[in-house]
């Protein structure tokens, strides 16, 4: 029996991509944990601890896998305040990303910045400007000193903050937190951005 039992777990066949995921996510056939189905549209698996959503281009020739680290289902209790000038976000070519250089954690900022302009770079066609909310480093000497003040060009500005939250001030994109609640902020706000959420 046993022989048996583990002849046919070995030769079941196992998903080699994240195509193949999807595949047998739309099949239903994915644990809750590996792959779901968000609002019944939108299909997301789990690779190699992050989270897979496939997207087609707006002009239906390319296909996406975008990459998170949080599915929407992790994310969708963040309520985001405010308001986004989206005319300026569309038509913009660029963006400023700023933060506080004197932080306590710029591994996790550093972290957040990163996942916001892949998408923001690849998906998006958007080019981040890295800048400061302040200069009182040596980093931070050639750079552009950008706040929420700067109301002409579109700003991500990453916040250290006990609590967290994540709005929008016109031109700007505010995310608050520590650790990787920053991340979480990055993805919800992307997820926004995707309408998804």
């Amino acid at each position: 029996f046993a022989v048996v039992f583990g002849l046919r777990y070995f030769n079941q066949e196992q998903p080699k991509t994240i195509d193949d995921l999807h595949g047998l996510n739309l099949e239903g056939k994915l644990k809750d944990e590996q792959g779901y189905l968000y609002k019944d549209v939108y299909s997301f698996v789990k690779f190699d601890g992050l989270w897979y959503m496939q997207m087609m281009s707006p002009g239906g020739s390319r296909l996406y896998n975008i990459q998170f680290r949080y599915g929407p289902k992790e994310v969708e209790g963040m309520k985001i305040y405010g308001s986004l000038d989206t005319e300026l976000l569309n038509n913009a070519s660029d963006y400023y990303v700023t933060f506080n250089p004197t932080g306590n954690d710029f591994s996790s900022v550093a972290l957040a910045i990163g996942d916001f302009n892949q998408h923001m770079t690849n998906i998006f066609f958007k080019t981040p400007i890295a800048a400061c909310d302040k200069n009182e480093t040596a980093a931070c000497k050639d750079r552009p000193i950008i706040t929420c003040e700067n109301k002409d060009k579109i700003v991500l500005y990453i916040k250290e903050a006990n609590n967290t939250g994540v709005y929008y001030e016109d031109n700007c994109i505010v995310i608050e937190g520590s650790g990787l609640e920053l991340v979480k902020g990055v993805d919800r706000v992307l997820y926004d951005f995707y309408e998804i959420i």
